[in-house]
């Protein structure tokens, strides 16, 4: 595996100079934050593909082209073939996070059966968390209570423990009371070793993939062994094992097992979310299903969408079906198969059905895929949430022209025309995204003037609405439904002269909240109006304009603490710009340095020992 990483202001270079190879390719701004990671055939034409304006390609897109603005730097990784390629992207997604990869997120959140591999004494547990590091998953199942019977007989068959932490054991290492009436085999105290545990837990696996006649003939070729020994009370033991495995795997067939399964996927796919069906089919009947919504940025079209949706929704499921069905054919479809066969140590077959009866459940899964779609669309549309009631009551007592569910609110602060900033928060239906708050630097206002501080911020945050085309969700681009200005009639004047400049007055509602009295001015309430503050949709605009001056404060603050401590280091013999730059990459403020020791100030990168020394001593004069 190789790996290569350019940083170029102009990707030009970059773009020409990609290997021709398999790989992955991880994309990052201008922070160097990892913002998408995707695997490709040929990382040349993959990753250009981003950037070429071709009329042909759907990547070519306003929303891709806007996302490769944003990318600053590509790092890759060449790979021998494209299955090593999916593995790794997989494992980098999991590690970075990046924003605007796929992201899954169940409608209704079915359980399954974790195995927690990674211990030195797994365990066996119900859990809705596919989250568990180095843990094997099986399911989902509908059918909680006979989930429940199920794990129930496999611990007690297979006497697993069923303590919770990750060593085995409670307080004292004391054997606990399923010790003591034989539901476990007691590693706490040592009476079974890692290897025979490890090989209970493996039969567990194998009946869970439904492989019950291995299981049957391992254990019959075992109770053999113990009988030709003359051991009769182990080979009695291991063929009760056999009669409760039987009794349970006949009991819960339809219900636990894999073999003679097929998955009928349904995709439907819109401007900024896709929804996926999956019907679950055991032994040729529904046992289930499960609706999901995508949020995706990096994958356009319909086929990129559902092969990206095939890996990610069975990487963590170990019981695959035998045959998923998919509603047309993918190029990536032998890429996957191989890769299930590879991880999963199953072949599962995917393909399009052809029989009519195939046919007939796609189309259901399909129906069933755009009713779950448009459901979503629409609560995203209205704001459905806990508090639309509240937010249309605002929307009410107020008159606005529209249902407020992206508010945004603006704060200045400033101490004697010292360091003046400005806040924005940004509230969606009723709570806080602080990954669209921002932070103002004031840049034309000289004097300590609030009014033309505020039509400065709100200039400067409302030419991206006028200035792109783009729909995005994100930050400056994503159009607010109502503004607050922190302050009374003046700063809301400030701030309207700012909409009218763009012609959005029409678009966005605009109110200001003065502070002490609560009092509301707007276009509508010109001379002001005051609510009762215990009203919900008082108490929610309230902890908005609240929020816009504490980011603004914090940020204030910040700022002068960084000054302070610069024009402190100023006068330090031996301080440069370069040593007072190692500085603030770790601390910014003169408290945080007072409350260093001598040997943490030697610590901070790029100082020396006499450079510690003079700091420590101007310090603590």
């Amino acid at each position: 595996m190789e790996n290569q990483e350019i940083n170029n202001n102009d990707l030009t270079f970059t773009l020409n100079t990609l290997p021709k190879k398999p790989g992955v390719y991880i994309f990052k701004d201008n922070k160097g934050k990892v913002i998408y990671i995707g695997k490709a055939k040929i990382l040349y034409n993959r990753v250009r593909s981003y950037f070429i304006n071709n009329k042909n390609l759907k990547s070519s897109s306003s929303k891709v082209s806007y996302f490769s603005k944003k990318i600053s730097a590509i790092d890759y990784l060449i790979t021998d073939n494209e299955i090593e390629a999916l593995i790794l992207e997989l494992n980098l997604i999991k590690k970075y996070q990046p924003k605007f990869n796929a992201d899954l997120k169940d409608d209704k959140s079915f359980p399954f059966i974790a195995i927690t591999e990674n211990d030195d004494f797994p365990r066996v547990i119900i859990t809705r968390n596919k989250k568990i590091n180095g843990a094997k998953y099986f399911g989902p199942y509908t059918n909680v209570q006979a989930l429940r019977e199920a794990v129930k007989y496999l611990k007690k068959i297979f006497m697993v423990r069923d303590c919770e932490k990750s060593k085995p054991g409670k307080q004292g290492n004391k054997p606990c009371l399923n010790y003591h009436i034989g539901l476990c085999s007691g590693p706490c105290i040592d009476k079974i070793s890692k290897e025979e545990y490890k090989k209970n837990i493996e039969y567990i696996i194998l009946f869970l993939k439904g492989k019950d006649k291995n299981i049957i003939k391992n254990l019959t070729d075992d109770m053999n062994k113990f009988a030709a020994n003359l051991n009769y009370e182990k080979a009695a033991e291991i063929k009760n094992k056999i009669q409760l495995i039987n009794e349970i795997y006949n009991g819960q067939k339809i219900f636990i097992s894999s073999e003679n399964s097929w998955d009928f996927i349904g995709i439907a796919k819109g401007e900024d979310i896709a929804a996926a069906s999956v019907f679950m089919y055991r032994q040729g009947e529904l046992a289930g299903f499960n609706n999901v919504i995508i949020t995706s940025f990096g994958t356009e079209n319909e086929e990129e969408i559902l092969s990206d949706f095939l890996v990610r929704y069975y990487e963590n499921i170990n019981n695959m079906p035998s045959i998923i069905y998919i509603p047309f054919e993918i190029k990536d479809i032998d890429m996957i198969t191989n890769y299930f066969q590879k991880i999963k140590d199953k072949k599962t077959e995917i393909k399009v059905p052809k029989t009519s009866e195939n046919k007939k459940i796609m189309d259901l899964t399909l129906k069933n895929c755009r009713l779950f779609f448009e459901k979503k669309k629409f609560e995203k549309q209205a704001n459905f949430s806990k508090v639309f009631h509240d937010i249309m009551e605002l929307k009410e007592k107020l008159k606005l022209k529209n249902i407020p569910g992206r508010i945004e609110c603006y704060d200045i602060s400033n101490l004697k025309e010292s360091f003046p900033v400005g806040s924005m928060v940004v509230f969606i239906n009723g709570n806080p995204v602080r990954n669209d708050y921002r932070h103002f630097k004031i840049k034309t206002v000289n004097n300590q003037d609030d009014f033309k501080m505020i039509n400065e911020i709100l200039k400067r945050r409302l030419k991206y609405l006028v200035s792109s085309k783009i729909e995005i969700k994100e930050s400056f681009y994503e159009k607010p439904d109502l503004i607050i200005i922190d302050g009374g009639k003046g700063q809301l004047n400030a701030a309207k002269s700012a909409l009218l400049e763009y012609g959005l007055a029409e678009q966005i509602d605009l109110i200001s909240l003065a502070k002490k009295e609560e009092i509301i001015f707007s276009d509508n309430f010109e001379n002001g109006i005051s609510f009762d503050k215990n009203k919900s949709f008082m108490r929610l605009i309230i902890k908005i304009r609240d929020e816009a001056h504490r980011f603004a404060v914090e940020f204030h603050q910040k700022l002068r603490d960084a000054n302070i401590t610069k024009s402190f280091l100023d006068n330090i013999k031996g301080i440069g710009e370069k040593k007072k730059q190692y500085i603030y990459e770790k601390y910014n403020s003169l408290d945080e340095l007072k409350n260093l020791t001598f040997k943490d100030l030697t610590d901070i990168k790029g100082l020396t020992y006499n450079d510690a020394k003079n700091i420590y001593n101007a310090l603590h004069k």
